[in-house]
Protein backbone atom coordinates (compact mmCIF):
# COMPACT_ATOMS: atom_id res chain seq x y z
CA UNK A 1 0.00 0.00 0.00
CA UNK A 2 1.56 3.30 -1.11
CA UNK A 3 1.30 6.64 0.66
CA UNK A 4 -1.56 7.84 -1.51
CA UNK A 5 -3.62 4.73 -0.81
CA UNK A 6 -2.95 4.99 2.92
CA UNK A 7 -4.00 8.62 2.86
CA UNK A 8 -7.29 7.85 1.11
CA UNK A 9 -8.06 5.05 3.55
CA UNK A 10 -7.27 7.26 6.54
CA UNK A 11 -9.48 10.00 5.13
CA UNK A 12 -12.33 7.53 4.60
CA UNK A 13 -12.01 6.11 8.13
CA UNK A 14 -11.90 9.58 9.69
CA UNK A 15 -14.87 10.66 7.57
CA UNK A 16 -16.87 7.63 8.67
CA UNK A 17 -16.08 8.29 12.34
CA UNK A 18 -17.11 11.93 12.03
CA UNK A 19 -20.27 10.92 10.17
CA UNK A 20 -21.21 8.50 12.94
CA UNK A 21 -20.44 10.93 15.79
CA UNK A 22 -21.85 14.19 14.41
CA UNK A 23 -24.72 15.18 16.67
CA UNK A 24 -24.91 11.67 18.13
CA UNK A 25 -26.07 13.05 21.50
CA UNK A 26 -29.31 14.22 19.93
CA UNK A 27 -29.80 11.98 16.89
CA UNK A 28 -31.34 9.62 17.78
CA UNK A 29 -33.05 12.17 19.92
CA UNK A 30 -32.94 10.23 23.24
CA UNK A 31 -31.20 7.26 24.80
CA UNK A 32 -32.89 3.88 24.72
CA UNK A 33 -33.15 1.98 28.05
CA UNK A 34 -30.55 -0.55 26.86
CA UNK A 35 -28.14 2.28 26.05
CA UNK A 36 -28.60 3.68 29.54
CA UNK A 37 -27.94 0.29 31.14
CA UNK A 38 -24.82 -0.36 29.08
CA UNK A 39 -23.58 3.11 30.02
CA UNK A 40 -24.21 2.62 33.75
CA UNK A 41 -22.39 -0.73 33.74
CA UNK A 42 -19.47 0.70 31.76
CA UNK A 43 -19.25 3.72 34.06
CA UNK A 44 -19.18 1.41 37.07
CA UNK A 45 -16.43 -0.72 35.49
CA UNK A 46 -14.43 2.39 34.60
CA UNK A 47 -14.76 3.81 38.10
CA UNK A 48 -14.47 0.71 40.30
CA UNK A 49 -13.70 -2.34 38.09
CA UNK A 50 -16.96 -3.81 39.47
CA UNK A 51 -20.40 -3.98 37.88
CA UNK A 52 -23.54 -2.48 39.40
CA UNK A 53 -24.07 -5.63 41.47
CA UNK A 54 -20.53 -5.52 42.84
CA UNK A 55 -19.01 -8.30 40.71
CA UNK A 56 -15.35 -7.83 39.83
CA UNK A 57 -14.89 -7.63 36.02
CA UNK A 58 -17.72 -10.07 35.26
CA UNK A 59 -17.92 -12.06 32.04
CA UNK A 60 -21.62 -11.23 31.64
CA UNK A 61 -23.59 -8.32 33.04
CA UNK A 62 -26.79 -8.75 35.01
CA UNK A 63 -29.12 -5.93 33.99
CA UNK A 64 -31.33 -6.14 37.06
CA UNK A 65 -32.80 -2.69 36.40
CA UNK A 66 -34.21 -4.08 33.14
CA UNK A 67 -35.35 -7.41 34.61
CA UNK A 68 -34.11 -10.21 36.81
CA UNK A 69 -33.67 -12.56 33.84
CA UNK A 70 -31.73 -10.05 31.68
CA UNK A 71 -28.00 -10.72 31.18
CA UNK A 72 -26.09 -8.85 28.48
CA UNK A 73 -22.94 -9.75 26.60
CA UNK A 74 -19.76 -8.02 27.76
CA UNK A 75 -17.91 -6.70 24.70
CA UNK A 76 -19.76 -3.39 24.43
CA UNK A 77 -19.34 -2.68 28.15
CA UNK A 78 -15.60 -3.30 28.08
CA UNK A 79 -15.30 -1.22 24.89
CA UNK A 80 -17.23 1.64 26.46
CA UNK A 81 -15.41 1.62 29.81
CA UNK A 82 -12.09 3.09 28.52
CA UNK A 83 -13.99 5.95 26.87
CA UNK A 84 -15.77 6.73 30.15
CA UNK A 85 -12.48 6.49 32.02
CA UNK A 86 -11.26 9.62 30.25
CA UNK A 87 -14.52 11.28 29.15
CA UNK A 88 -17.55 12.40 31.17
CA UNK A 89 -20.74 10.37 31.02
CA UNK A 90 -23.04 12.05 28.49
CA UNK A 91 -25.53 11.03 25.84
CA UNK A 92 -22.83 11.66 23.20
CA UNK A 93 -19.85 9.95 24.81
CA UNK A 94 -21.66 6.65 25.42
CA UNK A 95 -22.29 6.40 21.67
CA UNK A 96 -18.66 7.04 20.71
CA UNK A 97 -17.53 3.38 21.02
CA UNK A 98 -20.15 2.26 18.50
CA UNK A 99 -18.99 4.97 16.10
CA UNK A 100 -15.42 3.70 16.52
CA UNK A 101 -16.59 0.14 15.80
CA UNK A 102 -18.37 1.39 12.68
CA UNK A 103 -15.17 3.09 11.46
CA UNK A 104 -13.16 -0.09 12.17
CA UNK A 105 -15.66 -2.06 10.09
CA UNK A 106 -15.06 0.32 7.19
CA UNK A 107 -11.27 -0.15 7.42
CA UNK A 108 -11.50 -3.94 7.68
CA UNK A 109 -13.83 -4.03 4.67
CA UNK A 110 -11.22 -2.07 2.71
CA UNK A 111 -8.46 -4.58 3.53
CA UNK A 112 -10.69 -7.54 2.63
CA UNK A 113 -11.74 -5.97 -0.67
CA UNK A 114 -8.13 -5.02 -1.41
CA UNK A 115 -7.30 -8.72 -1.44
CA UNK A 116 -10.43 -9.63 -3.38
CA UNK A 117 -10.09 -7.15 -6.22
CA UNK A 118 -7.09 -6.13 -8.26
CA UNK A 119 -7.84 -2.40 -8.30
CA UNK A 120 -7.53 -0.27 -5.15
CA UNK A 121 -10.57 1.68 -6.37
CA UNK A 122 -12.75 -1.40 -5.78
CA UNK A 123 -11.51 -1.67 -2.20
CA UNK A 124 -12.23 2.01 -1.64
CA UNK A 125 -15.67 1.56 -3.16
CA UNK A 126 -16.52 -1.41 -0.91
CA UNK A 127 -15.43 0.50 2.20
CA UNK A 128 -17.38 3.60 1.14
CA UNK A 129 -20.50 1.55 0.40
CA UNK A 130 -20.39 0.08 3.92
CA UNK A 131 -19.82 3.52 5.46
CA UNK A 132 -22.91 4.81 3.64
CA UNK A 133 -25.10 1.75 4.20
CA UNK A 134 -28.15 3.07 6.12
CA UNK A 135 -28.37 0.17 8.58
CA UNK A 136 -24.65 0.49 9.36
CA UNK A 137 -24.97 4.25 9.75
CA UNK A 138 -27.97 3.93 12.10
CA UNK A 139 -26.41 1.29 14.37
CA UNK A 140 -23.02 3.01 14.48
CA UNK A 141 -24.82 5.84 16.28
CA UNK A 142 -26.41 3.67 18.99
CA UNK A 143 -24.79 2.52 22.25
CA UNK A 144 -26.17 -0.98 21.72
CA UNK A 145 -24.47 -4.29 21.05
CA UNK A 146 -26.09 -5.27 17.75
CA UNK A 147 -23.15 -3.95 15.69
CA UNK A 148 -20.40 -5.50 17.78
CA UNK A 149 -20.25 -8.96 16.13
CA UNK A 150 -19.40 -7.36 12.76
CA UNK A 151 -15.72 -6.48 13.42
CA UNK A 152 -15.10 -10.02 14.69
CA UNK A 153 -16.62 -11.46 11.50
CA UNK A 154 -14.62 -9.08 9.31
CA UNK A 155 -11.42 -9.83 11.23
CA UNK A 156 -12.06 -13.55 10.77
CA UNK A 157 -12.65 -13.12 7.05
CA UNK A 158 -9.51 -11.04 6.59
CA UNK A 159 -7.35 -13.54 8.51
CA UNK A 160 -8.84 -16.40 6.53
CA UNK A 161 -7.89 -14.66 3.29
CA UNK A 162 -4.33 -14.16 4.53
CA UNK A 163 -4.16 -17.77 5.69
CA UNK A 164 -5.02 -19.12 2.25
CA UNK A 165 -2.26 -16.93 0.81
CA UNK A 166 0.46 -17.90 3.32
CA UNK A 167 -0.74 -21.20 4.91
CA UNK A 168 0.44 -19.95 8.29
CA UNK A 169 -1.21 -21.93 11.11
CA UNK A 170 -1.04 -18.99 13.52
CA UNK A 171 -3.12 -16.85 11.17
CA UNK A 172 -5.74 -19.60 10.97
CA UNK A 173 -5.66 -19.84 14.77
CA UNK A 174 -6.17 -16.07 14.97
CA UNK A 175 -9.08 -16.22 12.51
CA UNK A 176 -11.01 -18.81 14.49
CA UNK A 177 -10.04 -17.16 17.81
CA UNK A 178 -11.78 -14.00 16.61
CA UNK A 179 -14.92 -16.07 16.11
CA UNK A 180 -14.60 -17.51 19.61
CA UNK A 181 -14.16 -14.07 21.11
CA UNK A 182 -17.03 -12.81 18.97
CA UNK A 183 -19.37 -15.12 20.88
CA UNK A 184 -19.25 -12.51 23.67
CA UNK A 185 -20.37 -9.65 21.42
CA UNK A 186 -24.12 -10.31 21.08
CA UNK A 187 -26.61 -13.07 21.91
CA UNK A 188 -27.10 -14.07 18.24
CA UNK A 189 -23.36 -14.79 18.04
CA UNK A 190 -23.94 -17.97 20.03
CA UNK A 191 -25.48 -19.31 16.82
CA UNK A 192 -23.66 -17.35 14.14
CA UNK A 193 -20.03 -17.74 15.25
CA UNK A 194 -20.15 -21.58 15.23
CA UNK A 195 -21.74 -21.31 11.79
CA UNK A 196 -18.79 -19.24 10.55
CA UNK A 197 -16.45 -21.82 12.06
CA UNK A 198 -18.25 -24.47 9.98
CA UNK A 199 -17.67 -22.29 6.91
CA UNK A 200 -13.99 -22.12 7.85
CA UNK A 201 -13.69 -25.90 8.02
CA UNK A 202 -15.49 -26.29 4.70
CA UNK A 203 -13.21 -23.69 3.11
CA UNK A 204 -10.10 -25.48 4.39
CA UNK A 205 -11.32 -28.75 2.95
CA UNK A 206 -12.02 -27.11 -0.41
CA UNK A 207 -8.69 -25.29 -0.58
CA UNK A 208 -6.33 -27.89 0.90
CA UNK A 209 -8.20 -31.17 0.41
CA UNK A 210 -7.32 -32.16 3.98
CA UNK A 211 -8.78 -31.88 7.45
CA UNK A 212 -5.44 -31.51 9.26
CA UNK A 213 -5.75 -27.73 9.81
CA UNK A 214 -9.16 -28.34 11.39
CA UNK A 215 -7.47 -29.00 14.73
CA UNK A 216 -5.88 -25.55 14.64
CA UNK A 217 -9.15 -23.87 13.65
CA UNK A 218 -11.22 -25.67 16.29
CA UNK A 219 -8.61 -25.00 18.98
CA UNK A 220 -8.61 -21.30 18.13
CA UNK A 221 -12.39 -21.19 18.41
CA UNK A 222 -12.53 -23.26 21.58
CA UNK A 223 -10.09 -21.53 23.90
CA UNK A 224 -12.19 -18.35 24.39
CA UNK A 225 -15.20 -20.53 25.19
CA UNK A 226 -13.51 -22.01 28.25
CA UNK A 227 -14.36 -18.74 30.00
CA UNK A 228 -18.01 -19.24 29.13
CA UNK A 229 -17.96 -22.82 30.40
CA UNK A 230 -16.50 -21.72 33.74
CA UNK A 231 -18.94 -18.82 34.00
CA UNK A 232 -21.97 -21.00 33.24
CA UNK A 233 -20.83 -23.58 35.82
CA UNK A 234 -20.37 -20.96 38.53
CA UNK A 235 -23.42 -18.86 37.59
CA UNK A 236 -26.23 -21.33 36.80
CA UNK A 237 -28.80 -18.55 37.15
CA UNK A 238 -27.28 -16.92 34.07
CA UNK A 239 -28.08 -19.97 31.91
CA UNK A 240 -31.58 -20.45 33.33
CA UNK A 241 -32.47 -16.77 33.03
CA UNK A 242 -31.20 -16.49 29.45
CA UNK A 243 -33.14 -19.55 28.30
CA UNK A 244 -36.22 -18.24 30.07
CA UNK A 245 -35.87 -14.80 28.52
CA UNK A 246 -35.78 -16.22 25.01
CA UNK A 247 -38.45 -18.79 25.86
CA UNK A 248 -36.18 -21.72 25.09
CA UNK A 249 -36.85 -24.89 27.13
CA UNK A 250 -33.83 -26.25 28.95
CA UNK A 251 -32.44 -29.60 27.72
CA UNK A 252 -33.66 -31.33 30.86
CA UNK A 253 -37.20 -30.17 30.04
CA UNK A 254 -37.06 -31.97 26.70
CA UNK A 255 -35.84 -35.16 28.36
CA UNK A 256 -38.50 -35.04 31.09
CA UNK A 257 -41.14 -34.92 28.38
CA UNK A 258 -40.10 -38.40 27.17
CA UNK A 259 -39.88 -40.01 30.61
CA UNK A 260 -41.94 -43.19 30.92
CA UNK A 261 -43.33 -43.06 27.38
CA UNK A 262 -43.62 -46.01 25.04
CA UNK A 263 -41.80 -45.90 21.73
CA UNK A 264 -44.96 -44.88 19.87
CA UNK A 265 -45.76 -42.18 22.42
CA UNK A 266 -42.15 -40.93 22.35
CA UNK A 267 -42.31 -40.60 18.56
CA UNK A 268 -45.55 -38.69 18.85
CA UNK A 269 -43.97 -36.39 21.43
CA UNK A 270 -41.04 -35.78 19.09
CA UNK A 271 -43.46 -34.97 16.29
CA UNK A 272 -45.16 -32.36 18.46
CA UNK A 273 -41.86 -30.77 19.43
CA UNK A 274 -41.04 -30.44 15.73
CA UNK A 275 -44.48 -29.12 14.85
CA UNK A 276 -44.87 -28.62 11.13
CA UNK A 277 -46.43 -25.21 11.55
CA UNK A 278 -43.47 -24.04 13.63
CA UNK A 279 -40.94 -25.22 11.08
CA UNK A 280 -42.78 -23.69 8.15
CA UNK A 281 -43.19 -20.46 10.09
CA UNK A 282 -39.44 -20.17 10.56
CA UNK A 283 -38.84 -20.90 6.87
CA UNK A 284 -41.37 -18.26 5.87
CA UNK A 285 -39.71 -15.76 8.17
CA UNK A 286 -36.35 -16.50 6.57
CA UNK A 287 -37.70 -15.26 3.24
CA UNK A 288 -38.95 -12.05 4.84
CA UNK A 289 -35.31 -11.13 5.43
CA UNK A 290 -34.67 -11.20 1.69
CA UNK A 291 -37.69 -9.15 0.70
CA UNK A 292 -36.25 -6.65 -1.84
CA UNK A 293 -38.46 -3.88 -0.47
CA UNK A 294 -37.04 -4.46 3.02
CA UNK A 295 -33.44 -4.68 1.82
CA UNK A 296 -33.40 -1.79 -0.65
CA UNK A 297 -36.46 0.44 -0.27
CA UNK A 298 -38.00 0.92 3.19
CA UNK A 299 -36.07 -1.24 5.69
CA UNK A 300 -39.02 -2.93 7.34
CA UNK A 301 -41.94 -1.59 9.33
CA UNK A 302 -41.44 -3.06 12.81
CA UNK A 303 -38.98 -0.98 14.81
CA UNK A 304 -38.24 2.67 14.07
CA UNK A 305 -35.01 2.33 16.05
CA UNK A 306 -33.64 0.03 13.32
CA UNK A 307 -34.93 1.89 10.29
CA UNK A 308 -36.23 5.30 9.31
CA UNK A 309 -38.84 3.42 7.23
CA UNK A 310 -37.90 5.71 4.33
CA UNK A 311 -34.81 3.81 3.20
CA UNK A 312 -33.82 0.17 2.95
CA UNK A 313 -31.14 -1.76 4.78
CA UNK A 314 -28.92 -0.88 1.81
CA UNK A 315 -29.10 2.13 -0.48
CA UNK A 316 -31.41 1.72 -3.48
CA UNK A 317 -28.67 1.34 -6.17
CA UNK A 318 -27.61 -1.91 -4.49
CA UNK A 319 -30.92 -3.35 -5.67
CA UNK A 320 -29.02 -3.82 -8.93
CA UNK A 321 -25.47 -4.32 -7.69
CA UNK A 322 -26.21 -7.16 -5.23
CA UNK A 323 -28.11 -9.42 -7.67
CA UNK A 324 -25.49 -8.78 -10.36
CA UNK A 325 -22.79 -9.69 -7.83
CA UNK A 326 -24.59 -12.91 -6.94
CA UNK A 327 -24.86 -13.80 -10.64
CA UNK A 328 -21.19 -12.98 -11.10
CA UNK A 329 -20.29 -15.39 -8.31
CA UNK A 330 -22.63 -18.10 -9.57
CA UNK A 331 -21.37 -17.90 -13.16
CA UNK A 332 -17.72 -17.07 -12.51
CA UNK A 333 -14.77 -18.97 -11.10
CA UNK A 334 -16.51 -19.35 -7.73
CA UNK A 335 -13.46 -18.93 -5.56
CA UNK A 336 -13.57 -20.06 -1.95
CA UNK A 337 -13.93 -16.45 -0.83
CA UNK A 338 -16.81 -15.89 -3.24
CA UNK A 339 -18.60 -18.92 -1.82
CA UNK A 340 -18.01 -17.69 1.75
CA UNK A 341 -19.45 -14.29 0.82
CA UNK A 342 -22.53 -15.95 -0.62
CA UNK A 343 -22.90 -18.30 2.37
CA UNK A 344 -22.44 -15.42 4.80
CA UNK A 345 -25.06 -13.34 3.02
CA UNK A 346 -27.62 -16.14 2.85
CA UNK A 347 -27.07 -17.34 6.43
CA UNK A 348 -27.23 -13.93 8.11
CA UNK A 349 -30.90 -14.28 9.25
CA UNK A 350 -30.44 -17.76 10.79
CA UNK A 351 -30.21 -16.63 14.43
CA UNK A 352 -33.04 -14.13 13.99
CA UNK A 353 -35.30 -16.84 12.56
CA UNK A 354 -34.43 -19.51 15.11
CA UNK A 355 -34.74 -17.58 18.36
CA UNK A 356 -36.92 -14.46 18.11
CA UNK A 357 -39.80 -14.50 15.61
CA UNK A 358 -39.42 -10.90 14.47
CA UNK A 359 -39.42 -10.29 10.70
CA UNK A 360 -37.31 -7.47 9.28
CA UNK A 361 -35.20 -7.26 12.46
CA UNK A 362 -31.99 -6.01 10.85
CA UNK A 363 -30.48 -5.43 14.29
CA UNK A 364 -30.31 -9.22 14.74
CA UNK A 365 -28.51 -9.84 11.44
CA UNK A 366 -26.07 -6.96 10.95
CA UNK A 367 -23.42 -9.43 9.75
CA UNK A 368 -25.41 -9.29 6.52
CA UNK A 369 -24.06 -5.81 5.75
CA UNK A 370 -20.37 -6.47 4.90
CA UNK A 371 -21.24 -9.61 2.96
CA UNK A 372 -23.84 -7.66 0.99
CA UNK A 373 -21.48 -4.77 0.32
CA UNK A 374 -18.68 -7.03 -0.89
CA UNK A 375 -21.09 -8.89 -3.18
CA UNK A 376 -22.36 -5.52 -4.48
CA UNK A 377 -18.78 -4.47 -5.22
CA UNK A 378 -18.36 -7.68 -7.20
CA UNK A 379 -21.48 -6.63 -9.11
CA UNK A 380 -20.11 -3.16 -9.82
CA UNK A 381 -16.88 -4.66 -11.14
CA UNK A 382 -18.85 -7.02 -13.39
CA UNK A 383 -20.91 -4.18 -14.87
CA UNK A 384 -17.89 -1.92 -15.41
CA UNK A 385 -16.05 -4.75 -17.17
CA UNK A 386 -19.00 -5.57 -19.47
CA UNK A 387 -18.50 -5.24 -23.20
CA UNK A 388 -21.86 -3.58 -23.73
CA UNK A 389 -21.63 0.17 -23.18
CA UNK A 390 -25.13 0.28 -21.70
CA UNK A 391 -24.06 -1.84 -18.72
CA UNK A 392 -21.05 0.33 -18.04
CA UNK A 393 -23.19 3.46 -18.30
CA UNK A 394 -25.78 1.95 -15.94
CA UNK A 395 -23.08 1.19 -13.37
CA UNK A 396 -21.78 4.76 -13.52
CA UNK A 397 -25.26 6.27 -13.18
CA UNK A 398 -26.12 4.01 -10.24
CA UNK A 399 -22.83 4.83 -8.51
CA UNK A 400 -23.60 8.52 -8.92
CA UNK A 401 -26.96 7.92 -7.24
CA UNK A 402 -25.30 6.43 -4.12
CA UNK A 403 -24.22 9.76 -2.54
CA UNK A 404 -27.48 11.40 -3.66
CA UNK A 405 -29.58 8.74 -1.98
CA UNK A 406 -27.45 8.93 1.17
CA UNK A 407 -27.90 12.71 1.22
CA UNK A 408 -31.66 12.07 1.36
CA UNK A 409 -31.05 9.62 4.24
CA UNK A 410 -29.14 12.29 6.18
CA UNK A 411 -31.81 14.94 5.50
CA UNK A 412 -34.53 12.65 6.83
CA UNK A 413 -32.45 11.21 9.70
CA UNK A 414 -31.48 14.58 11.18
CA UNK A 415 -34.88 16.07 10.38
CA UNK A 416 -38.28 14.44 10.61
CA UNK A 417 -36.93 11.08 11.84
CA UNK A 418 -35.86 12.70 15.13
CA UNK A 419 -39.46 13.70 15.69
CA UNK A 420 -41.26 10.55 14.67
CA UNK A 421 -38.82 8.24 16.46
CA UNK A 422 -38.93 10.08 19.80
CA UNK A 423 -41.61 7.87 21.30
CA UNK A 424 -39.64 4.76 20.32
CA UNK A 425 -36.75 6.11 22.39
CA UNK A 426 -38.98 6.41 25.48
CA UNK A 427 -39.75 10.11 25.25
CA UNK A 428 -38.05 13.18 26.69
CA UNK A 429 -36.89 11.71 29.98
CA UNK A 430 -33.66 13.62 29.62
CA UNK A 431 -35.47 16.96 29.54
CA UNK A 432 -37.67 16.05 32.50
CA UNK A 433 -34.91 14.70 34.72
CA UNK A 434 -32.38 17.41 33.89
CA UNK A 435 -35.04 20.02 34.62
CA UNK A 436 -35.54 18.48 38.07
CA UNK A 437 -31.79 18.52 38.70
CA UNK A 438 -31.61 22.16 37.64
CA UNK A 439 -34.44 23.13 39.98
CA UNK A 440 -32.87 21.18 42.83
CA UNK A 441 -29.70 23.22 42.28
CA UNK A 442 -31.59 26.52 42.50
CA UNK A 443 -34.18 25.77 45.15
CA UNK A 444 -34.58 23.85 48.38
CA UNK A 445 -36.05 20.48 47.36
CA UNK A 446 -36.46 18.11 50.34
CA UNK A 447 -37.63 15.13 48.23
CA UNK A 448 -38.03 14.06 44.61
CA UNK A 449 -40.89 11.71 43.70
CA UNK A 450 -40.64 9.77 40.45
CA UNK A 451 -43.56 7.84 38.99
CA UNK A 452 -42.55 4.43 37.65
CA UNK A 453 -45.97 2.98 36.78
CA UNK A 454 -46.07 4.39 33.27
CA UNK A 455 -42.38 5.22 32.97
CA UNK A 456 -40.45 1.92 33.08
CA UNK A 457 -36.72 1.95 33.86
CA UNK A 458 -36.96 5.52 35.16
CA UNK A 459 -34.63 4.60 38.03
CA UNK A 460 -31.87 3.73 35.53
CA UNK A 461 -32.34 7.01 33.66
CA UNK A 462 -32.31 8.94 36.93
CA UNK A 463 -29.00 7.37 37.94
CA UNK A 464 -27.55 8.16 34.49
CA UNK A 465 -28.50 11.85 34.53
CA UNK A 466 -27.45 12.31 38.14
CA UNK A 467 -23.98 11.03 37.19
CA UNK A 468 -23.98 13.23 34.11
CA UNK A 469 -24.87 16.31 36.19
CA UNK A 470 -22.62 15.27 39.08
CA UNK A 471 -25.54 15.28 41.50
CA UNK A 472 -25.57 11.71 42.83
CA UNK A 473 -26.43 13.19 46.23
CA UNK A 474 -30.01 13.65 45.00
CA UNK A 475 -30.43 9.88 44.89
CA UNK A 476 -30.76 9.90 48.69
CA UNK A 477 -33.77 12.22 48.40
CA UNK A 478 -35.48 10.17 45.68
CA UNK A 479 -38.71 8.26 46.27
CA UNK A 480 -40.24 6.05 43.58
CA UNK A 481 -43.96 5.47 43.49
CA UNK A 482 -46.48 3.68 41.30
CA UNK A 483 -49.88 4.85 40.11
CA UNK A 484 -52.30 5.45 42.96
CA UNK A 485 -49.72 5.02 45.75
CA UNK A 486 -48.80 8.67 46.24
CA UNK A 487 -50.75 10.83 48.68
CA UNK A 488 -50.06 14.40 47.48
CA UNK A 489 -50.97 15.84 50.87
CA UNK A 490 -48.15 13.84 52.47
CA UNK A 491 -45.48 15.26 50.17
CA UNK A 492 -43.15 17.71 51.99
CA UNK A 493 -43.38 21.33 50.94
CA UNK A 494 -40.99 22.24 48.13
CA UNK A 495 -40.71 18.66 46.85
CA UNK A 496 -40.88 17.85 43.14
CA UNK A 497 -43.03 15.14 41.55
CA UNK A 498 -42.50 13.75 38.04
CA UNK A 499 -45.33 11.91 36.30
CA UNK A 500 -46.28 10.96 32.78
CA UNK A 501 -49.45 12.14 31.09
CA UNK A 502 -50.79 8.59 31.49
CA UNK A 503 -50.77 8.92 35.29
CA UNK A 504 -54.32 10.30 35.22
CA UNK A 505 -55.19 9.74 38.90
CA UNK A 506 -52.26 11.92 39.95
CA UNK A 507 -53.28 14.66 37.53
CA UNK A 508 -56.81 14.52 38.89
CA UNK A 509 -55.67 14.69 42.52
CA UNK A 510 -52.91 17.24 42.04
CA UNK A 511 -54.81 20.50 42.24
CA UNK A 512 -57.15 19.37 45.01
CA UNK A 513 -54.34 17.95 47.19
CA UNK A 514 -51.89 20.84 47.04
CA UNK A 515 -49.69 19.90 44.06
CA UNK A 516 -49.28 22.53 41.39
CA UNK A 517 -48.04 21.77 37.91
CA UNK A 518 -44.95 23.87 37.24
CA UNK A 519 -43.74 22.47 33.95
CA UNK A 520 -44.85 20.43 30.95
CA UNK A 521 -41.85 18.79 29.29
CA UNK A 522 -42.27 18.98 25.50
CA UNK A 523 -41.38 16.32 22.96
CA UNK A 524 -39.79 17.32 19.64
CA UNK A 525 -43.25 17.73 18.10
CA UNK A 526 -44.32 20.01 20.98
CA UNK A 527 -46.60 17.46 22.65
CA UNK A 528 -45.85 17.07 26.37
CA UNK A 529 -45.33 13.54 27.64
CA UNK A 530 -44.12 14.37 31.17
CA UNK A 531 -45.21 16.89 33.77
CA UNK A 532 -43.39 18.20 36.85
CA UNK A 533 -45.41 19.12 39.94
CA UNK A 534 -44.34 20.89 43.12
CA UNK A 535 -45.82 20.78 46.59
Amino acid sequence: MNAGERGRLLLLAAGAFLLYTAGAGGAPVYLDPDEVMFALQAHSIAATAHDLDGRFLPLYFHMSLLGQNVWFHPVIVYCMAPFLKVLPLTDWTVRLPSAAVGAINVVLTYFIARRMFAAPRAALLAAALLALTPAHFIHSRLAMDYLYPVPFVLGWLLCLLIYFERRDAWILFTASSLLGLGVYSYIASLIMMPLYLAMTLAAILREQKTTRPWVTAIAGFAWPLTLLAVWAATHPAFVTATLERYRQPQPIDYLQGFKGLSLAAALEQARRLLAFSGVTGRISMYWYFFDPAYLFLYGGYTNVMNSTRHVGVFLAPLLVFVPVGIVAIATGRRTTLDLILLAGFLSAPFAACLVVPEPYAIDRELELLPFGVLIATRGVERLLAARARVYRAAAIVLLALVPLHFAFVLFDYFGDYRIRSAIWFSGNRRGALESIVARASRERVPAIYLSTRHVPYLDAYWQFYLIKQRRQDLLQRTIYFTEGTLDPSAVPAGSLVLASRDDRPLFALAESRGLRRIELVPEPDGTPLFAIFQR
